[in-house]
């Protein structure tokens, strides 16, 4: 018997295997236990039994685990369908408005939709998570996305049409946010989420060259319906390998593991900001707990915090806003790219869609290229993202100012520079609200900010619509106003960075 005290029994095994037996049930509520003298679940692979469940702990580096590194890759490959689908609309929507005969505002729903679905899973994440664990959020998520294009394969009637993306928008929400708090808490995080987002660019990158080959070759053309098929089939695909390799991500492991993780992180880093407060009077952004001490045991069992009560906290609203006018800002200029250079720059629909993927590829090349050089050059992430906001700020003002150039190849290669920039503002906020943000909103509050966040990317196309609708010079406005929707985040970032500067130095 490697210990015994009053709360637990930890048994250790040759195997590595150990147990976790919870004696005294009832003293402190469900909640409570005394996870103490865990520390090697976070260290071997091994089954514990907690809360009357035989649960299987793997490391939190990949090179230790197999079983890790298929879950990553599956992460990938739904990225990946994430990729296809959003910049499908975008890509789409000449054809859309030919076949259902509907204007840039009545498109312009489709994002909309998106985003009340996106928005939904935002207050009912961390319920989702505690009733379902990772592997039922992740099959809901894919399931959710899979039905809404098999669906829309059938050519439904516009308003079906614009429910089914209800449906896509629910799994949107609720895989961004498992799997970006998730993959955000391993090993190597910033390296892995710019690989993740990287696989998310990748199919940006794709979509619009395979969905007007598809549509415009000469022999077998498709019709746009047909490509919807394509992408239910991946969605099938993406939800075989969720069952797989997500089958042991029980509700009660992923509360295991969440009890874990605040333990680790109350010994690991100093969660008193008192002396930042101090020299740096910022109340609206002072944090919620800035006037109490927090214990370790108390920081471990308050970890599962509500939805509720992270909505109380100022710095995850102010997180969300940044990451909803980034992903707005994003989201909008890839979707509506390929109008643009169409209506605005005459371009024929193979060209412009050449035009985007060079965006998307550029966004693909930052996040992969770029995560590992936040890691290796960087002090820290809020440094490196102030960087790269900056510099896509310098990007979206160059391609307005090259407004009158017919040279499409220019273009190309400012929109591939432009993304390179813009790629890895996502994976690397994500990283920053983490090291920021108190261990027991690391779900809960995570979650509220990739849904709040990613919301942006239905909410600021949905905007970017009615402007394009208001005049037949509306859309020239695109450029200007994703450039000033980079310039405010700018703003907000330097906020935030002078914030918490002193307290975020890891690299």
């Amino acid at each position: 018997m490697a210990h015994q005290d009053n709360d637990s029994v930890v048994e250790s095994r040759p195997t590595g295997e150990f147990q976790i037996n919870d004696v005294e049930s009832g003293n402190e509520g469900e909640d409570s236990f005394d996870l103490s003298n865990t520390g090697l679940a976070a260290e071997y692979n091994g089954l514990v039994e907690f809360d009357g469940e035989i649960i299987m702990v793997d490391s939190p580096d990949w090179r230790n685990s197999m079983t890790l590194k298929a879950q990553i890759l599956t992460a990938y490959v739904v990225f990946i369908l994430f990729g296809l689908v959003e910049q499908t609309v975008g890509t789409l929507i000449p054809k859309f408005q030919e076949f259902y005969g509907v204007d840039d505002v009545e498109t312009s729903l489709v994002f909309l939709a998106s985003f009340t679905g996106y928005f939904s899973m935002a207050l009912l994440n961390n319920f989702m998570h505690n009733s379902f664990g990772l592997k039922g959020v992740t099959v809901l998520g894919v399931s959710s996305m899979t039905l809404a294009y098999l669906i829309i394969s059938f050519k439904p009637p516009y308003f079906i049409f614009v429910l089914c993306y209800i449906l896509s928008g629910i799994g949107f929400g609720s895989l961004d946010a498992c799997l970006n708090t998730w993959m955000g808490s391993l090993t190597d995080s910033n390296q892995l989420l710019g690989i993740l987002h990287g696989c998310y660019g990748i199919g940006c990158m794709i979509s619009p060259p395979m969905i007007t080959g598809l549509l415009e070759r000469k022999k077998g053309a498709w019709t746009w319906n047909e490509y919807y098929e394509l992408l239910a089939i991946i969605g099938s695909f993406c939800l075989v390998l969720s069952i797989i390799c997500f089958r042991r991500e029980t509700p009660k492991k992923y509360k295991y593991m969440s009890i874990k993780r605040g333990k680790d992180l109350a010994e690991d880093k100093d969660l008193s900001m008192n002396d930042t407060e101090e020299s740096i009077p910022m109340s609206s952004l002072e944090r919620d707990e800035s006037n109490t001490e927090t214990s370790p045991e108390e920081e471990s069992t308050d970890i599962n915090e509500t939805a509720s009560s992270a909505l109380k906290s100022r710095l995850i609203w102010f997180l969300s806003l940044i990451l909803f006018l980034y992903v707005g800002g994003e989201v909008a200029f890839g979707q509506w790219l390929v109008s643009f250079m169409i209506r605005i720059k005459n371009a024929k629909y193979k060209s412009a869609s050449y035009i985007a993927t060079s965006f998307w590829t550029g966004l693909t090349v930052g996040r992969i290229a770029l995560g590992f050089v936040t890691a290796r050059f960087f002090r820290n992430e809020l440094v490196a993202n102030m960087t790269y906001i900056l510099a896509s700020f310098c990007g979206f003002f160059i391609f307005w100012l090259s407004y009158n150039t017919s040279w499409y190849f220019i273009l190309g290669v400012y929109v591939f520079l432009t993304g390179c920039f813009v790629g890895p503002i996502f994976p690397t906020t994500i990283v920053s609200s983490i090291r920021v943000l108190p261990a027991k909103y690391h779900t809960s509050g995570i979650g509220i900010i990739c849904a709040l966040g990613g919301g942006g990317g239905a909410g600021v196309p949905f905007i970017v619509g009615l402007i394009a609708e208001s005049s037949e010079s509306g859309l020239r406005l695109l450029p200007a106003v994703i450039g000033f929707i980079f310039l405010i985040l700018a703003a907000l970032w330097w906020i935030l960075m002078t914030r918490f500067q002193t307290n975020v130095n890891y690299n």
